[in-house]
């Protein structure tokens, strides 16, 4: 009569390496699941709320060949005190690791009933270019000075890099 247990202690040792990788990989893949689904319901219902990155680590995993990052945020939220929350975030298709660097400020949802849980809904919008050009900020009669000030609100954070690159090719253009 076979015997469908293994017998000897390499084929007992197989089976278990392969029952602990396969319950790994289960453990791994309902995590990120549950996580997808946290984060759809706090995008449609959470409350709108401010974030800074305080931290970003990759994790090492990878979904589709993109780097899954872990952020630690100090979320800002009207009526509560700031606090850290965790998330982790996969890259889009098109976003690089600097897309989410250390002291960005985020646009985020956070739970009603958990404010641990926390999803990104995207970049705090900046002014557009056209908005510090009506100021006065850059000016349009000394390109030198325009294309200072517009690398300055670039580096302030003030406006987006497409922003910059968008503006800069305008001046250069009328040089």
């Amino acid at each position: 009569m076979d015997v469908l247990i293994p017998a000897t202690p390499a084929e007992i040792f197989v089976t278990l390496l392969f029952g602990g990788i396969f319950l790994y990989a289960t453990w791994v893949i309902g995590s990120f699941a549950r996580d997808a689904m946290v984060e759809r319901d706090v995008l449609k219902h959470g409350e709108e709320a401010e974030a800074t990155v305080l931290e970003l680590r990759d994790t090492g995993l990878r979904i589709s060949r993109r780097p899954v990052f872990e952020l630690l945020l100090e979320v800002r939220q009207r009526g509560r005190a700031s606090y850290q929350a965790r998330v982790r975030k996969r890259l889009g298709p098109h976003q690089s690791a600097g897309a989410l660097g250390e002291g960005m400020r985020l646009s985020v949802k956070v739970d009603r009933d958990d404010p641990s849980k926390v999803a990104i809904v995207g970049a705090v919008k900046t002014a557009p270019v056209e908005a510090f050009v009506i100021q006065g900020l850059p000016s349009a009669g000394d390109p030198v000075k325009a294309l200072k000030d517009l690398q300055s609100m670039l580096d302030n954070e003030l406006i987006t890099q497409d922003e910059y690159a968008q503006k800069k090719a305008e001046i250069l253009s009328r040089l």
